[in-house]
């Protein structure tokens, strides 16, 4: 894992600033589902946990909303059972370190690759053991194999989220939904750009070149001779660098900006309010995406409870009723697309075609450079923000 060096960098990155990522589970022989889960045989799971509390903790904002609406609240129905939620960011990694032991701020916590890496560098999750998640069988390999077998035991895949262009076909009228329309003339001044995302970053590098080799993003180091990263943001003219969801909303809505870069967290409710003129989904050109990896925190008091909630995040009911309210894919293979989904990976083929994952490996060779990279970048906003 990260060296001394990494962790701190890890511990002091704001959520907003690292928020990138990639997913998986191992690709290892899965075992049967053995007759007994902990304490419950699976014919007495619904009243084996009932009345039991336990906390988890999700992306703040619309992700939560979402997340008990459509996952905890018809588990804590269907089970008898009392899960709560807390919102989190970065904050989270923080928060376990600074908790006494045996009393954890959660049980379960959603993590992005980032946040995983330091996190596991500090010892702060629990394994999970995989013979108890004969759903595993049932997702994506892209999910299977992109972690590190050192990683692997440490919780599941519920989908990804993304960085996604968002367009408002009523300013934009012939813009195709791509991240090259960032750059045509006509678009000068009416683009809405993240200016605290380091997934900007990110989303910069795959606009750069999606079909590229995504090292040009790892390997990056400050004063570069040639740093195409860069050189591409900086002949953007946008019309405001706003600072979250909410002040997106307000641009796009009262249309001082035409075009966006944009959470998927945030997507749908935007593109719902805006009404059929707003276009969001993968282009065509590729994006890149983030894991959202729901993962037992060390300490637990509940960890039998914790695990049946890790298997039901990978049923197939659950991913269904997710999928409905949030814009994130999902890891099952077999769920059920919405028609608001624009390009959605249905298959195998079309994730490795079409996204790119950030890595834990790539991270770590990151970290040298990684603030360095934090101040190069709000160089470039001031500079591109002079009009």
């Amino acid at each position: 894992m990260s060296s001394g060096d990494g962790k701190s960098k890890i511990a002091n990155l704001s959520r907003r600033q690292i928020l990138g990522t990639g997913v998986a589970v191992a690709g290892a022989a899965m075992l049967p589902l053995p007759a007994i889960i902990g304490k419950a045989r699976a014919a007495d799971a619904k009243t084996a946990f009932k009345g039991e509390e336990m906390t988890v903790c999700a992306w703040s904002g619309g992700y939560l909303d979402s997340f008990k609406t459509a996952i905890s609240d018809p588990f804590n129905e269907q089970y008898g059972t009392k899960v709560s939620l807390v919102g989190g960011w970065d904050q989270m990694v923080a928060q376990m370190k600074a908790a006494p032991a045996g009393k954890p701020p959660f049980d379960i916590t959603v993590s992005e690759e980032y946040t995983t890496l330091g996190a596991l560098a500090e010892g702060l999750y629990a394994k999970s053991d995989r013979s108890k998640f004969p759903q595993l069988a049932d997702l994506q390999p892209f999910f299977l194999t992109a972690r590190p077998e050192s990683a692997r035991d440490y919780g599941v895949p519920l989908g990804l989220g993304f960085a996604l262009p968002m367009l408002n076909t009523s300013l934009a009228a012939g813009k195709p939904l791509s991240w090259t329309t960032m750059w045509d003339k006509d678009l000068e001044g009416k683009l809405a750009l993240d200016a605290g995302a380091y997934w900007w970053l990110i989303a910069i590098s795959a606009i750069w070149g999606a079909k590229k080799d995504f090292n040009a993003f790892y390997d990056w180091k400050p004063g570069m001779a040639s740093d195409p990263i860069f050189e591409a943001l900086e002949r953007l003219r946008p019309a405001k660098y706003y600072k979250d969801g909410a002040e997106l909303s307000f641009l796009m809505l009262q249309e001082q900006a035409a075009f966006a870069e944009i959470y998927s967290a945030d997507a749908l409710g935007l593109m719902q309010n805006g009404g059929p003129n707003y276009q969001t989904g993968i282009p065509a050109d590729g994006t890149v995406a983030y894991g959202d990896w729901y993962i037992k925190v060390k300490g637990t008091q509940h960890d039998e409870l914790a695990d049946m909630f890790l298997g039901y995040l990978l049923e197939k009911e659950t991913q269904n009723r997710f999928i409905k309210v949030q814009m994130s894919v999902m890891s099952r293979k077999d769920v059920t697309v919405p028609a608001f989904w624009h390009n959605y990976p249905s298959t195998n083929e079309d994730l490795v075609k079409n996204v790119q994952l950030m890595t834990m490996a790539g991270l770590e060779r990151l970290l040298p450079s990684f603030d360095a990279m934090g101040e190069r970048f709000q160089k470039a906003v001031l500079k591109t923000s002079k009009g």
